[in-house]
């Protein structure tokens, strides 16, 4: 064994390297290198645990004796079936427990399941014998991993053999300072990544204050959202705005269509002029015509004057009709009228009215299956549908859920007349999980009633929301390393970077190089990123 003296040179050469190398896997490199001079060891590696705490993965290997063997070949499992550790397998056990397992020979060693370290020797045609594990604790106690060191000679000329018990103390201390620098390495690398990553965010939010600032004089609604399907609908609206064209709206409840509609308005060259609108679910078939058209005096029982309709109203503007797929055959065939010929006949009048409206139709009906049944008319379908836009319900593009979450808590503090909201981890990563069916109006009615519930300066948390959200959130399981009471900001970051790469992931179907094309990084990053944070699709 090497002198006390030699023993001191190394640690003191270590320390340096510790003191000064940022990059994590050169610094378990030098760990094991270390390590390795000290003991005369054949080989060694560190095995670190994942985010999950639930394996150790082989980070760095060496072996100049079969340097082919040096990596290790699987990840080593913590719990066994029925959630209790794995304690069979000596890594685990020395991670768990804090002890140093210390064999002269893993053959002539019972007590632990070496099965897939056999099959690694048969495989490289390698023979392991002494076999020393000590564990990676940092000052916090926590187990960040193992160091292994194989085949152990007590002098150049000596036989394989286990450690002396002397030196094993010399060996844990050593692991505990390497344990201390990893720390440090990782939170350098975290807050280098953190920085780039506001950075990044203040940049996008800079041009995307500038690309969706979209004034009116109307309405508070802004058209908000960055994921690729929503911004794709946008460019068809923008384009469909500079285009007298009629434009029809299509998507389900609440995703925004009169929002659109008010944008395709403003966009265009009407957007001095009016923008009316009427669903046209909401009124009988007599009422709703006399609205869209007007009646003359006397036309009806009530009908005491003359009255405009809301085609006059909209007239060198545009009329939006709402819930087209639901209006009355009879009134189709006037609203093919108008598109056709730009005319219109008031309720119990003889002669025609020209007027100039440019018609903007929505629905979330499916209206060939309504064509189908005889309940919508062919023709206008094919006339209003000269540009179909399709509006992506909010399940389909989550990475927008937090910039909405945003910009209504903060119109809701400014009408309020208080500082802006802020968000627990685990709130937003409930509202990103829910699937919404009642699309953007039913976020913004959670963040409205969220507002109502906070008390002071806290923040929002699950209690702040629906019930059916809270109990959702209960039942994901959260890693040890983000518990609940962790409200550091590298918690938050850790726990937001994984739900914008789910987000993102459910964008790209689950396709993890389409993925990792959106969030430009490689495709390996990715993959490391799905195992640290437990990520798996839903099928």
């Amino acid at each position: 064994m090497q002198d006390p003296l030699s023993v001191a040179e190394e640690l003191i050469e270590l320390t340096t390297t510790l003191a000064t190398e940022r990059r994590l896997e050169a610094l378990l490199g030098a760990v094991v290198s270390s390590a390795r001079r000290l003991t005369r060891a054949e080989g060694g590696r560190v095995l670190v645990l994942d985010r999950t705490g639930r394996h150790l993965h082989g980070l760095v290997g060496q072996n100049d004796a079969a340097p082919e063997a040096a990596s290790l070949a699987h990840e080593i499992p913590v719990y066994a079936e029925g959630n209790a550790f794995n304690l069979r397998d000596a890594n685990v056990f020395s991670a768990v427990t804090g002890k140093t397992v210390n064999l002269a020979d893993v053959y002539d060693y019972t007590n632990f399941d070496f099965a897939a370290l056999y099959e690694q020797d048969a495989r490289f045609g390698y023979r392991t014998r002494s076999f020393v594990v000590a564990p990676l604790w940092n000052v916090e106690g926590v187990t960040l991993g193992v160091l292994q060191l194989i085949n152990v000679r007590l002098t150049p000329d000596s036989q394989i053999g286990a450690l002396p018990k002397a030196f094993e103390r010399v060996i844990a201390s050593f692991a505990a300072h390497a344990a201390v620098a990893m720390t440090n390495a990782r939170l350098f690398e975290e807050n280098r990544h953190l920085i780039r990553q506001l950075d990044r965010r203040n940049a996008d939010l800079t041009q995307e204050n500038t690309r969706l600032k979209v004034l009116t004089a109307n309405t508070d609604d802004q058209i908000i959202g960055e994921s690729p399907s929503f911004q794709a609908a946008l460019d068809l609206a923008r384009r469909a705005a500079s285009s007298p064209v009629a434009v029809l709206l299509l998507g389900e409840t609440g995703t925004g269509k009169e929002v659109f509609a008010q944008a395709v308005h403003r966009l265009g060259k009407r957007h001095e002029r009016p923008f009316i609108a009427q669903n046209c679910a909401a009124l009988p078939e007599t009422l709703l015509e006399s609205e869209l058209f007007g009646h003359r005096k006397g036309a009806f029982s009530g009908a005491v004057s003359d009255k405009k309709g809301l085609v006059h109203e909209a007239h060198g503007g545009t009329l939006f009709l709402d819930e087209i797929g639901d209006m009355p055959l009879s009134l189709q065939a006037k609203i093919l009228r108008l598109l056709e010929e730009g005319s219109v006949r008031r309720l119990g009048d003889t002669r025609l009215e020209r007027v100039d409206v440019r018609i903007v139709a929505a629905t979330n009906a499916d209206l060939p299956l309504k064509i189908a049944q005889g309940l919508f008319r062919e023709d206008l379908y094919y006339r209003l549908s000269v540009f179909p836009v399709t509006i992506p319900p909010l399940r389909e593009r989550p990475s927008d859920i937090p910039v909405l979450l945003d910009f209504f808590l903060n119109r809701i503090a400014l009408s309020h007349g208080r500082p802006p909201f802020a968000l627990t981890p685990h709130a937003l990563d409930a509202l990103c999980r829910w699937r919404y069916p009642g699309n953007v109006r039913e976020l913004k009615n959670i963040a409205e009633r969220a507002a109502l519930l906070v008390d002071g300066d806290e923040r929002i948390d699950l209690r702040h929301l629906p019930a059916h959200l809270a109990r959702m959130s209960a039942e994901i399981v959260i890693p040890p390393a983000a518990s609940v009471n962790d409200a550091s900001l590298r918690s938050a970051v850790r726990q937001y970077e994984a739900i914008i790469i789910e987000n993102r992931l459910r964008e790209a179907g689950w396709n993890q190089s389409r993925a990792a094309r959106v969030l430009q990084i490689s495709r390996r990053s990715l993959v490391e990123k799905l195992q640290r944070y437990a990520i798996r699709p839903p099928f």
